[in-house]
């Protein structure tokens, strides 16, 4: 399987890849096609040039003649015989010429090739097999017209391709014509052609240039954002492991001082009785020994609340039995017997619907803040606390109309000054990729808000969720009313 960073790379890359190889074909591709249309608009043009250059030669050849020809006195034979002569000395260009048929195919004039003089060509086909004479003679018979066929040029010896251009002097049964070789035509065309591709190669070529510049630059911009997202991870890491040994070191010291301060005071002073014991029944004074022997119980049986206490805040077993709701109904019956106070519990989350480790941390928080509210909230008379999910989040809200503290948005805890453990319920909500809210002012109470990632344990991931479900429980007596209630009241408000 490839990792996410692979599958990142590829995202990313592939597009550009495809993106380009479709530009390129299409580029080639209209290329071609634009190459195509050129070259045949350019030699559509260059051909029309030579028929019109052809027509004009041709005209300035009758308007020659055309006296001759059309003149009554002169004989047929003498005519024809000046018409004929004038014909052989006509010439223009390098290669151009005019020749005389008459309409059965014999050749009459023609100034290049004499030899052909006086010869019935009416059958001659030239190098592609066509019948030239023929379709001279036809074009003259209907009028004029253009002709194309191969013939050999004068000057290079080779068989190039030409245009003939024939008219017919009907009265004497000939065909007169003239053509240009299209060698020049071709030329032009080819070399456009050359150019065409040698643009699209050069196109081609540079559109490789920016692609490869832009996978290099994205493979240097990927490799910047890895390395920056290594360091941020790294530093992440190292920032959760110094918030896990916080917790460990907090919570060692915690324990020391919960068995220093409280079991082992405990525990000499019941040596100290057990030891009064003793010499009391060494002086035979069993009242006072039987007194020492009932302060010693009481003082073990502090001990062993104190010891089960401390247990129970290590790791509490209703957590691990019942669950996260459960867990968090007996730290509201604890507080409620703790304190004067009543509090209202909701909660739409099933008590095993949460990992444990989810469920611990918002058990610790909940703990954390119910303790601050005994602890710092002594005007307090009424404590909402609110577990829902929405989508995949938890939303843990625990709110107490007590006098409050002085709290302003982007404060942080320690700047707070107010001693009620907000900066270990960051702590944990930081862990958890969460975000915590606090709401606070001088005579108006405290609202705590923690929003963390929902993680559901993999036993229930395909059970059905009813949502809208909401699970509630009050805690304590009713308070008298007064201003605080009537603050948590305002902030219930602006909570919902």
């Amino acid at each position: 399987m490839f990792t996410f960073r692979t599958k990142l790379t590829l995202l990313t890359l592939l597009p550009l890849l495809i993106l380009s190889a479709g530009v390129t074909f299409l580029a080639i591709h209209q290329s071609a096609r634009l190459s195509g249309a050129q070259s045949e608009i350019l030699k559509d043009g260059l051909l029309e040039a030579k028929r019109a250059e052809l027509k004009n030669y041709m005209e300035l050849a009758y308007t020659a003649i055309r006296d001759i020809y059309e003149d009554p006195s002169l004989s047929r034979d003498i005519a024809q015989g000046l018409v004929a002569d004038a014909f052989h000395r006509m010439e223009y260009g390098s290669d151009g010429y005019f020749f005389v048929y008459d309409y059965d195919g014999l050749n009459i004039v023609h100034p290049r090739l004499e030899h052909l003089v006086g010869q019935d060509l009416w059958n001659f086909r030239d190098e592609d097999g066509k019948f030239l004479i023929q379709r001279l003679i036809q074009q003259a018979r209907e009028g004029g017209g253009f002709t194309e066929y191969r013939w050999d040029k004068p000057t290079g010896g080779e068989s190039e391709l030409k245009l003939g251009y024939s008219i017919g002097l009907d009265d004497w049964g000939w065909m007169v014509g003239t053509g240009l070789y299209l060698d020049d035509v071709e030329l032009v065309v080819s070399q456009m052609e050359r150019h065409m591709v040698e643009s699209a190669r050069k196109t081609i070529l540079l559109m490789a240039f920016f692609t490869v510049s832009c996978l290099l630059v994205i493979a240097v911009l990927g490799l910047a954002v890895n390395l920056s997202e290594a360091r941020v991870a790294n530093r992440k890491l190292v920032d959760m492991a110094q918030k896990t040994f916080s917790f460990l070191e907090k919570e060692r010291r915690r324990i020391s001082r919960e068995l220093h301060d409280g079991i082992n005071q405990l525990l000499v002073s019941a040596r100290f009785k057990l030891e009064r014991i003793d010499d009391a029944l060494g002086r035979g004074d069993h009242i006072d020994a039987s007194s020492a022997l009932a302060a010693t119980d009481r003082i073990l049986e502090t001990g062993i609340q104190d010891l089960r206490r401390l247990a129970y805040d290590l790791r509490p077993s209703v957590l691990d039995d019942l669950g996260l709701v459960s867990a968090l109904e007996s730290l509201c019956s604890d507080l409620v017997e703790r304190k004067p106070v009543r509090i209202q519990f909701e909660s739409s989350i099933e008590s095993g619907e949460c990992q444990p480790v989810l469920a611990t941390a918002l058990y610790r928080i909940t703990q954390e803040s119910l303790h601050n509210i005994e602890k710092h909230a002594g005007k307090a008379h009424q404590v909402r606390v609110k577990l829902r999910r929405r989508r995949g989040w938890v939303c843990l809200e625990i709110a107490d109309d007590g006098e409050g503290f002085a709290w302003r948005a982007g404060q942080s805890h320690e700047q707070g000054g107010t001693g009620l453990g907000l900066r270990n319920i960051q702590d944990r909500v930081d862990l958890l990729g969460g975000r915590l809210t606090i709401d606070a002012a001088p005579g108006k109470g405290v609202r705590i808000r923690i929003k963390v990632p929902f993680q559901r344990v993999a036993a229930r991931a395909n059970r059905e969720r009813v949502d809208g479900k909401v699970y509630t429980r009050t805690f304590g007596g009713r308070p008298s009313a007064g201003a605080g209630g009537a603050a948590l009241s305002a902030g219930d408000a602006a909570g919902h």
